[in-house]
């Protein structure tokens, strides 16, 4: 399975568009700049339809909780229904209308209540599972096919938005960004983390992928990290990455785009399939639909 790439990154630096906190529902409530998203997510779907592998399409929502919504600016009580919504019919039409209901999942992304690279400030799992219900709940009424949680930085968090999707009732993945030791940004353990989550979550999440960083740290994070046994790696399903090789505090603070080579970046990507058995390939920062085309054509070529 594919999944999109990069969306944040593509409006800021193929679009021109100001995107404050990563925001990127916000072209679907500005005056004349909904259809870069569209043009996005349909590069994306293009490549699905081409190739006939299947998709999973992320909603640009994963700014889009109380707490975010309220710093940009919507404070009204029904922003938040009125965004996710806006959101997820998006992606629903874009699927409908190229004929592709049955290639594409559609994902209801939700992020951290904080900063995604920083986990200082990350609330309690307590804290977390009642803060991401809220947006966890109305995703699942909107009729997504699952939920995500990408680019979360403290176990503690990921633990509580993993009992807040399991509440919701759909199936879901969670995608922790992870160091070269095979480390949360909080220095848990990722074969610890997994653990916990598992055994403390009911049911437990369909998967984990791991976001945000490049295949080359995702490679060396697997060789060093030797607490991910094979039982816990075997529910690592994928791997959403970053186009530089740049780790993601130091890529935050960049003023420019680093895309990398698609076409090595696709190689690498269908590497990590063959030797680690990943089945969920896609793109996040700096990424566009030349390196989720790569990975389609180093995968069937």
């Amino acid at each position: 399975m594919l999944t999109d790439g990069g969306i944040e990154t593509r409006l800021i630096y193929e679009f021109n568009l100001d995107l404050p906190e990563f925001a990127s529902f916000l072209p679907l409530v500005r005056p004349g700049q909904r259809w870069a998203l569209e043009a996005i997510y349909r590069s994306y779907l293009e490549i699905a339809a081409e190739t006939q592998l299947p998709m999973q399409l992320g909603t640009p929502t994963w700014r889009a909780h109380p707490d975010c919504l309220a710093r940009l600016g919507f404070g009204h009580a029904d922003d938040l229904a009125r965004i996710n919504g806006a959101a997820v019919r998006l992606l629903h039409d874009l699927r409908r209308d190229m004929g592709l209901e049955y290639l594409i999942a559609i994902a209801g992304v939700i992020g951290p209540r904080r900063d995604g690279y920083d986990p200082a400030e990350a609330p309690s799992p307590e804290v977390a599972r009642a803060y991401h219900s809220i947006q966890a709940e109305m995703l699942a009424e909107l009729g997504v096919d699952l939920l995500y949680a990408p680019t979360f930085a403290s176990a503690a968090e990921l633990e509580g938005v993993a009992a807040a999707m399991a509440a919701a009732g759909l199936p879901y993945a969670l995608a922790p960004i992870i160091d070269a030791g095979a480390r949360m940004l909080d220095g848990t353990p990722l074969a610890e983390a997994i653990a916990r989550i598992d055994a403390r979550v009911k049911p437990a999440p369909q998967h984990y992928l791991i976001g945000c960083v490049h295949p080359t740290l995702f490679r060396e994070a697997y060789q060093n990290g030797p607490s991910l046994t094979a039982a816990v790696a075997g529910r690592i399903a994928g791997l959403k990455a970053n186009a530089s090789t740049l780790p993601p505090d130091q890529l935050d603070r960049l003023d420019h785009l680093e895309a990398g080579l698609p076409q090595l970046f696709g190689e690498q990507m269908a590497d990590l399939h063959r030797r680690y058995g990943l089945t969920v390939l896609g793109g996040c920062c700096g990424t566009d639909h030349r390196h989720i085309r790569a990975i389609a054509e180093a995968l069937l070529g």
